[in-house]
């Protein structure tokens, strides 16, 4: 079961945890140094990007060649990890060590790159590939959270201040989220056990069974 699919979840449920976040992100980054662009930055990594992935789930888009790439890093979680880290870095110095006009696109179109790969092992669905476990998608989230807090902490310690501190809490925010999906679905996909497929490896089986 992906992540963000249930069919006993309602509809409208989904709708409103998409505004509520829209909300508690927009208060977030226009209350921040830099409103426009972490606010901008923010749409991007945690609400345009994943958007895009569940709709390519819906779609079956990742039979398209072009797409092949996002399915491919999907499945190689260390990779993922390490792009996403890297990106975000590499990224976010690009903004500020060149001139604007050219850093900020650049900037952009790396932190797009950089969240669609980190969003697509948690996300992507699609039925030419085993999907992940849940105990690789939670090791995952843990892994990419710790980097990506630390990054953030480690450039309020080197520049001296937060320039993206509103981009840093919108990213918590929706961790957290994410993190209590990733437990509803793991507990829901784990409470309904077909005990007849685990009888004689959890629990013995009675003689008269195995004397057939």
């Amino acid at each position: 079961m992906p992540l963000l699919k249930t069919p006993s979840t309602p509809k409208a449920l989904w709708i409103t945890l998409i505004f509520f976040s829209l909300v508690i992100m927009s208060l977030i980054n226009l209350k921040s140094v830099h409103s426009v662009e972490n606010l901008t930055r923010s749409t991007v990594s945690f609400i345009i990007t994943p958007c895009f992935i569940l709709f390519a789930n819906r779609y079956n888009l990742w039979f398209r060649r072009y797409l092949r790439w996002v399915v491919h890093y999907s499945q190689r979680l260390l990779q993922s990890t390490a792009v996403f880290f890297l990106g975000t870095l590499v990224s976010f110095e690009l903004s500020h060590t060149m001139p604007k006009l050219i850093g900020y696109p650049l900037h952009m179109m790396i932190l797009l790159l950089s969240a669609v790969i980190y969003w697509s092992p948690l996300l992507l669905h699609c039925t030419f590939r085993k999907p992940l476990s849940f105990m690789h998608k939670f090791a995952y989230f843990s892994l990419t959270t710790i980097l990506f807090f630390a990054y953030h902490e480690g450039t309020y310690y080197f520049y001296g201040s937060r320039p993206i501190s509103g981009y840093l809490y919108t990213g918590l925010f929706v961790m957290l989220i994410t993190l209590w999906l990733i437990v509803v679905h793991w507990y829901e996909s784990e409470k309904d056990t077909d005990r007849m497929t685990v009888e004689g490896y959890v629990h013995p089986l009675p003689k008269e069974k195995t004397t057939k």
